[in-house]
C-alpha cells in the first residue's frame, strides 16, 4: 500500500505542497506522525511513502513553496 499518487515524484511533490498549504509549519510533523503510525501498524511500504513526502517537505523548507504565498516553513536548527 502506498499513498495515492505518491509512487511518482509528481505525486509526492503535490502531496508535500498540499500538506504545507494546509498545515504550514506543522507539515513536517504531520508527515512524520503519519509515517510513524504506518510503521507501528505494520505497513512499511506506506511508512516509506510518508518518509518520502517528509523528505520533500524538508527540501522545500528553504522558503515559500512556489504558487503558494504565505506558506513558508522555517528551517529548524538541529
Amino acid at each position: 500500500m502506498t499513498i495515492g499518487g505518491a509512487g511518482d515524484d509528481d505525486g509526492v511533490d503535490k502531496l508535500a505542497r498540499d500538506l504545507i498549504e494546509v498545515h504550514g509549519d506543522e507539515a513536517p510533523m504531520v508527515a512524520r506522525g503519519n509515517a510513524r503510525t504506518a510503521a507501528l501498524a505494520g505497513q512499511p511500504t506506506l511508512a516509506k511513502s510518508w518518509i518520502r513526502v517528509l523528505s520533500t517537505i524538508r527540501r522545500q523548507a528553504g522558503g515559500s513553496v512556489k504558487g503558494h504565498p504565505g506558506t513558508e516553513i522555517q528551517r529548524s536548527r538541529t
